[in-house]
């Protein structure tokens, strides 16, 4: 399944399989979040695997889904607070930290439904609390909890605005026809010569029916 594949058909679940996610899988998941981009190189996050029964209770009373105690596993994406304030100072550390969490949690999901595992994304929850029941120190704070899962109805992304709906080329308004909702585009330059190709088929096809008439 190539990346973009993958992020046509990320799915989430509703009902968890009774089927344990192998450690393999996960490690998998977990060097994606590993590799995502971070601000400054800061290299902010942490993950904890959680498979027990009584840890993802704890993480549903915060979160507030029953997806997390059905998953057969769950990881908790921490952040590194105080590293982030080192480098993009107390005010900046926050927004740097989610933003990182953000890449790496959408790295996992796609490597996860790569390898036909559903998931399910939460966020804005208490960190501060949900740390405390983990014993996270205080300057290590989740951010996201990511809950892993075989699926037999996994549920699809909503359906997204076209291509031609959402991108402009050069400025803002300047849209290039439904043309960029196909898969091969490349450019303006692309989208001239097959309009020009387009147009000179059609003035032939004018002056051999017209040869024709006369």
């Amino acid at each position: 399944m190539s990346v973009l594949e993958a992020c046509k058909k990320l799915s989430s679940f509703e009902e968890a399989r009774d089927e344990t996610v192998s450690r393999k899988v996960v490690g998998r998941v977990l060097e994606a979040g590993r590799h995502a981009p971070s601000p400054g190189g800061v290299q902010s996050l942490e993950f904890i695997v959680v498979e027990s029964e009584e840890p993802k209770r704890q993480v549903k009373s915060v979160v507030g889904d029953s997806r997390v105690e059905e998953a057969p596993t769950v990881v908790v994406v921490v952040s590194d607070r105080g590293r982030m304030q080192r480098r993009f100072g107390p005010e900046k550390a926050i927004e740097a930290g989610d933003m990182e969490a953000s890449t790496a949690v959408q790295n996992m999901r796609l490597v996860a439904q790569e390898n036909g595992v559903s998931s399910c994304r939460f966020s804005g929850f208490e960190g501060e609390v949900l740390g405390d029941m983990l014993n996270c120190p205080e300057n290590i704070v989740p951010t996201d909890v990511v809950a892993l899962a075989y699926t037999d109805r996994p549920i699809g992304l909503r359906e997204k605005f076209g291509m031609n709906e959402i991108c402009y080329y050069e400025e803002y308004g300047n849209q290039v026809s439904t043309f960029f909702d196909g898969p091969r585009w490349e450019g303006i330059s692309e989208e001239k010569r097959i309009f020009r190709k387009k147009a000179e088929g059609i003035k032939d096809k004018v002056r051999r029916q017209f040869r024709k008439v006369l």
